[in-house]
């Protein structure tokens, strides 16, 4: 009996599979006969689909498709669009008052600064100084855009510069510094009212003596903001030594004043009328502190760097007294370039390279006067 079931069985399934073969043949006729289309969901009792009213036209390709969702976005936004209503006196008070406190009135801003500012003269060594730091932290925020700079000079701000760079605390004296900076960059009006105010001599007094190691880097970086692109402004180094006070602070142990300094020089003997400046320099020993500088075994990358730019900057044009001055014997400045380019690494060092190897084609060259005969 379980042979006969199994034939059954049998004979069943290959019945089946018969049909399931003729359906599929079928299937794949009519698909040749026609070709593929997307139907839509069937529905019960065949009943016809009735399209909603209002209702987005149904898309027939990807530019119909996009036009679909978006036509459906719109209206669902119509839809829940609330009503607009005009404002009550009370929400327009309320507004206008919101408003008015996030608007800040500039010049009335660094006038208020200027009236805290005005006593810093009474101010003693053991005195509380926040208030007024925190009036210069304001100024400071305001003063960077030129147009403000100079309205602050309008309305009488630069009468602060005095008492607050004489104050006896280091942190009111670095941070008008730091604003003289900020006003005086690339602001020739500013530069130009700065040295008539009698700044200049204090900042560099700064620079030399102040107690504050910030303070002395900010009164470098107001003087070089007031120099820098103002030839006006080289009078004012000369009549108060200014050129001695940078070679001092090349010399000093603080990295940023030996950069800042060497910085400078090397911008003022970059320029095109700049033998005054290089004759100057070389009569006070510059050449032979710079000398004596790049052999250091401590000397930092960055001031090394600037020390080379303002050797080259000197010997550019052949400005004979700067070669006569690097050419002499006892400063070793060949030997010391020679060992520069032995130690440098074109990775790390690659300008520094370059500006050694300028230096001594400038300065060392000797052409070959053994010629054939």
């Amino acid at each position: 009996m379980g042979v006969s079931f199994a034939k059954q069985s049998n004979v069943k399934m290959s019945s089946e599979s018969g049909e399931s073969g003729r359906n599929v043949k079928q299937g794949q006729s009519n698909s040749c006969a026609r070709p593929l289309s997307i139907e839509g969901p069937s529905t019960s009792n065949n009943a016809q689909l009735i399209p909603e009213p209002n209702q987005p036209r149904q898309p027939t390709n990807l530019q119909g498709l996009l036009k679909y969702a978006m036509d459906a976005a719109q209206s669902e936004d119509a839809e829940n669009k609330s009503p607009v209503y005009p404002l009550d006196e009370e929400k327009k008070t309320f507004l206008n008052e919101a408003l008015s406190s996030l608007t800040v009135n500039v010049i009335e801003e660094m006038q208020k600064a200027v009236q805290i500012l005005s006593s810093v003269g009474d101010l003693r060594a053991d005195d509380d100084s926040s208030e007024y730091e925190n009036a210069l932290e304001r100024m400071a925020d305001l003063v960077d855009n030129i147009d403000i700079a100079n309205d602050f000079y309008k309305i009488g701000g630069f009468a602060i510069f005095r008492p607050c760079l004489n104050s006896s605390h280091g942190n009111i004296r670095w941070r008008i510094a730091d604003i003289i900076a900020e006003l005086a960059q690339n602001n020739p009006f500013c530069q130009d009212k700065l040295l008539e105010a009698g700044v200049f001599p204090v900042l560099l007094s700064m620079i030399d003596a102040d107690p504050s190691e910030q303070a002395r880097i900010k009164a470098l970086y107001a003087v070089s903001c007031i120099v820098r692109g103002n030839p006006a402004s080289l009078k004012y180094m000369n009549a108060n030594d200014g050129y001695s006070v940078l070679l001092r602070a090349m010399q000093s142990p603080v990295e940023k004043l030996q950069v800042k300094s060497a910085f400078l020089l090397s911008s003022l003997c970059s320029k095109d009328d700049s033998s005054d400046i290089k004759c100057t320099l070389v009569k006070m020993g510059f050449i032979e502190q710079a000398a004596g500088l790049l052999g250091r075994m401590n000397l930092q990358p960055t001031v090394r760097e600037q020390l080379l730019r303002v050797l080259n900057g000197m010997v550019n044009d052949n400005f004979l007294p700067a070669l006569k001055e690097c050419r002499r014997p006892q400063l070793c400045l060949k030997i010391t370039l020679e060992q520069l380019l032995t130690e440098l690494k074109p990775v790390e060092n690659q300008d520094e390279i370059d500006m050694c190897s300028e230096l001594l084609d400038k300065v060392f060259f000797e052409p070959d006067t053994n010629q054939e005969r």
